[in-house]
């Protein structure tokens, strides 16, 4: 009697998530969710319509708001792409402690500057005490957890693990003003992180193939 041993090739990982502040150009993959324009695609003639919007103050700052919500999808990094082009499926076994966080990113525009204060980015010269209630998040969302996932890894296909996320931007124009008189002007933007966790897919070769060639 013959005897058929399968080899089961066995795979270990183990990935350790960590705290991290970062801005949507950082990813590797985003996408905007609608038509709304991020600050980067703004053109003068958008900030000359956002600018006569803002209502004139006596004293300090006035802002407007352009955008409230633009949704944003992310992939920040990948941790591991595998392809299987053997004859034997190969086991999967993957462990890790991540951390779903709530970070937020800033970016201004002329004369309006991103300040740290006490370890935290700011819009300074106080503006930021003006415009943060237009994108902080009122409820802070920290949270360890642990993930342990065993797959099998089968013969022509890919095993992909990365971190996605979604978070949103808001962003703006505004202006400072000294006794009526406009002293300085820019536009403002805010990327607030609202989840950030690790995915596991098993897909096809073939569609990858397929995809890369459309």
């Amino acid at each position: 009697m013959k005897k058929i041993i399968l080899v089961l090739l066995i795979g270990v990982f183990l990935f350790v998530g960590y705290h991290q502040v970062f801005a949507y150009e950082d990813f590797e993959w985003y996408e905007k969710v609608g038509n709304n324009k991020l600050i980067g695609e703004f053109t003068d003639e958008d900030y000359l319509q956002a600018y006569e919007k803002v209502q004139k103050k006596f004293i300090g700052w006035s802002y407007y708001e352009i955008n409230h919500r633009i949704k944003i999808k992310f992939i920040s990094k990948t941790l591991y792409d595998y392809y299987n082009n053997g004859k034997s499926p190969i086991k999967f076994e993957y462990s890790s402690k991540s951390q779903t966080i709530d970070e937020y990113s800033l970016k201004a525009t002329g004369s309006i500057k991103v300040q740290t204060q006490k370890g935290t980015k700011i819009f300074g010269d106080g503006l930021n005490a003006q415009v943060s209630a237009t994108y902080e998040r009122t409820e802070k969302l920290k949270q360890d957890e642990e993930i342990n996932v065993s797959t099998s890894v089968e013969p022509g296909t890919q095993l992909l693990v990365y971190m996605y996320g979604e978070g949103y931007v808001a962003n703006g124009v505004a202006k400072k003003y000294f006794f009526n008189m406009e002293r300085a002007k820019g536009g403002y933007e805010a990327f607030v992180m609202v989840s950030h966790y690790q995915r596991v897919e098993v897909t096809p070769i073939w569609k990858n193939i397929l995809k890369e060639w459309y």
